[in-house]
């Protein structure tokens, strides 16, 4: 059967077992997170998806791009745009597939050193059956780490609180006193004492003691969590970060883009200058629409880390 008449349930499946191999093929140590991998595991209730992610080797991920673009899974994206906290995945596309693959080299709230992070969670790694293969996953422990923090990235979304809670409860019903000791003890290895806290302490896990934060750091994660439009908050923090004399190129660029950007984030935009221009007018109205939720998002951030200095003991 052609792979284009792949139905995307099988295509994800399927695609698990293609990064497995490209990731041998490479030399490229890589574990799968989130999707099938966490239903199979129990953490997570059955539900379609529509990518694959793996988090890979950091000093390696160049060579599974390689290999992945040999096999016509192609990363278009230009990542020019500013981001809150670095990109932690590269998706790859094929138009022979309907999946993705989000392909991470670290993954936001885990503030450990990346390649410590990826060697920490290689040595507790775990195997499963996807698609009839053996493919390496993260161990339940670490994997509910990782599911938790996808879920408070974007804690205010109603879907976001419901899977945390779920996971929430898979904990409370799964994880001995001495299990919650070393989930404590990871998150403190892992430099996420602190983004995952919430769900630490809902779930009855010891404080470790372990993991602090930085000033920056603190304020990174308080402005990914905090409920607005991420993009419009990562423009006006990048402004904030610059001298004042590299404001107007940046404000012309960032309401501007280039025709390619544009272009990759509206593939269907018509050709011509007239195509582009609209592009533009509606980025620039989105843009003043958000701006004055993303400019209290990080003034109250800022006003809550002023907060924090000066808070007695």
């Amino acid at each position: 059967m052609p792979v284009t008449e792949l139905a995307l349930s099988d295509a994800v499946l399927l695609a698990h077992t293609l990064v497995a191999r490209a990731g041998e093929e490479s030399d490229v140590r890589l574990l799968f997170i989130k999707g099938p991998a966490a239903v199979q595991q129990g953490l997570r209730k059955p539900r379609s998806s529509v990518d694959v992610d793996a988090l890979v080797d950091p000093a390696r991920r160049h060579l599974l791009m390689a290999r992945l673009a040999e096999l016509g899974w192609v990363d278009e994206h230009p990542y020019t745009s500013p981001t809150i906290l670095p990109m932690h995945s590269l998706a790859c596309r094929n138009d022979a597939w309907p999946c993705e693959l989000d392909i991470h080299d670290r993954f936001p709230g885990l503030f450990a050193e990346h390649q410590v992070v990826f060697e920490r969670l290689w040595s507790r790694r775990v195997s499963i059956r996807l698609a009839a293969q053996e493919v390496p996953v993260a161990d339940p422990a670490a994997h509910l780490l990782v599911l938790a923090l996808n879920c408070l990235k974007e804690i205010h979304l109603s879907s976001r609180a419901s899977e945390l809670g779920q996971l929430e409860e898979w904990a409370r019903e799964h994880l001995d006193e001495a299990e919650l000791r070393d989930l404590s003890e990871l998150a403190g290895d892992l430099r996420a004492t602190e983004t995952c806290e919430d769900f630490l302490r809902a779930i009855g896990a010891p404080e470790s003691g372990r993991g602090s934060l930085t000033a920056k750091e603190r304020r990174d994660w308080l402005l990914l969590v905090r409920p607005s439009d991420t993009t419009a908050v990562s423009w006006v923090e990048e402004l904030r970060r610059l001298p004042p004399s590299a404001w107007p190129r940046y404000l012309w660029y960032a309401a501007w883009l280039s025709e390619v950007e544009l272009r990759l984030a509206e593939p269907s935009l018509p050709p011509g200058r007239r195509a582009l221009v609209g592009a533009r007018m509606r980025r620039l109205r989105r843009g003043l629409r958000a701006l004055p939720a993303a400019l209290r998002n990080v003034r109250g951030v800022s006003r809550e880390m002023r907060d924090s200095d000066v808070r007695p003991g």
